[in-house]
């Protein structure tokens, strides 16, 4: 069985199987083929069914089992779970974020918050695209081509590409890779970074954008006029369900903290089970630990697989998993750097002499600077994993939040204890720290 999975850039990689092959089996070829096979928890396989409908591959099930048609199966490489840039560590990895962040872009799904915004970001994607080119002309066929994309007010133009060639000169000398990374921690701010947005409508008939983020989820009322949008963070999701056409959850608002229900009709059941998949997988990747029984365990089966399972319900046959999620961004992440780490300091059994394999940037190649970077995950907030932990919650006394996550939560996420205050706290900083400000 082929299958062909093109990237972000429309490069195509083809990959053979087994006609029994399961998702995971693909994804991972895939990412062996681009040196992410470290990395390949945060990204995902996209098809097209026959409605034309964009749905995530479930890597725990057969492929032939989910996609129609006969192979060779089509399917793009995107990235499904979005992180921010430093806790990328591979070059690789980050080269395929820049080009999901640059498509995203391309096709109006992040937008810039302003003009400055918009000028800076053109000119990182110039800087990663030409690096210190002195092709004027190609330059500014690029600038307007991107300003027209980014929605850059027309009036101004010679304004903002002079301004965007100043900012590139300021560049100059910078690293291509080192402009994709920048490239990425600018779109990281935007409003929309790593959401997946749906159309749903409420018993009313009025239209609702429904986006399922990092952070938690989003409705906006496009056909009002005054669309502003609500965040529901996932400390105030206490429970959703999907039913054919219909999703529902429950959560906190205001300030009472009342619980109220949102139900919302999709297009077909598969859109209804896509968003109850979406904010399950994402809530677990990034507020969880790890990743709960209840989610991995869970599955459907077909009619041939229920009339078997009457007389051995052990069987196989006919299982369908819901979710495929089976780690979370911290133990991406820190999987990731135990296997770079060893890789890098692998000790041949006949000898102590150290073998080090292609070397990388990112990996530490001494154990001082592992234990930093340990000491560093362990001071960073477990909620936006970018801030450092500053403040205390009260009365179960968790220390795991920055200021910012702290105003979003109305209970402990790790305990789920309900807050009646939060105080700050004052942690050493690396300098402070006797032996290390050093590194």
């Amino acid at each position: 069985m082929w299958c062909l999975v093109s990237q972000p850039n429309a490069v195509v990689i083809e990959v053979r199987l087994d006609h029994k092959a399961k998702g995971l089996e693909c994804l991972e070829k895939v990412c062996e083929c681009l040196g992410i096979n470290k990395e390949c928890d945060y990204f995902g396989l996209q098809y097209k069914t026959v409605k034309g409908q964009d749905v995530w591959l479930n890597l725990r099930n057969l492929i032939e089992h989910q996609v129609a048609g006969v192979h060779p199966y089509r399917f793009a490489l995107r990235v499904k779970f979005w992180v921010p840039p430093h806790l990328l560590l591979q070059e690789s990895t980050r080269h395929q974020f820049y080009l999901h962040a640059k498509l995203e872009l391309c096709e109006g799904r992040l937008r810039p918050a302003d003009s400055q915004a918009i000028c800076k970001t053109i000119a990182l994607l110039a800087q990663a695209e030409f690096g210190d080119c002195d092709d004027s002309v190609a330059l500014v066929q690029f600038f307007t081509y991107w300003c027209e994309h980014l929605g850059a007010s027309k009036d101004d133009d010679e304004f903002i590409i002079d301004h965007i060639q100043n900012l590139q000169a300021e560049m100059k000398g910078m690293k291509q890779t080192t402009a994709e990374y920048w490239l990425i921690k600018e779109v990281s701010g935007l409003q929309n970074f790593g959401e997946e947005v749906f159309e749903g409508r409420t018993s009313n008939g009025s239209s609702v954008l429904v986006g399922v983020g990092p952070h938690g989820i989003s409705l906006e009322h496009p056909d009002q006029t005054d669309h502003e949008k609500q965040m529901i963070p996932y400390t105030a999701i206490r429970s959703a369900a999907s039913h054919r056409r219909v999703f529902e959850m429950w959560y906190l608002a205001g300030v009472e903290h009342s619980e109220t229900l949102i139900v919302l009709k999709l297009e077909s059941s598969l859109g209804a089970n896509t968003l109850y998949r979406a904010l399950t997988e994402k809530h677990a990747f990034y507020s969880c630990e790890t990743v709960r029984g209840a989610v991995t365990s869970q599955y459907i089966r077909d009619l041939k697989g229920t009339i078997i399972s009457i007389f051995n319900e052990d069987s196989p046959l006919g299982k369908k998993y819901v979710f495929d999620i089976q780690r979370t961004c911290r133990e991406v992440h820190d999987n990731a750097r135990r296997a770079l780490y060893e890789k890098q300091n692998k000790v041949t059994p006949s000898s102590s002499t150290v073998v080090l394999s292609t070397p990388e940037p990112e990996p530490t190649t001494s154990q001082d600077s592992y234990k930093l970077a340990k000491l560093i995950d362990a001071l960073t907030c477990r909620i936006c994993m970018d801030a450092t932990i500053d403040h205390v919650f009260f009365p179960c006394g968790h220390v795991i939040a920055c200021g910012t996550c702290v105003k979003r939560c109305e209970t402990c996420p790790l305990c789920r204890g309900v807050i009646d205050e939060s105080r700050h706290v004052f942690i050493p900083t690396l300098a402070d720290l006797p032996g290390l400000h050093h590194q």
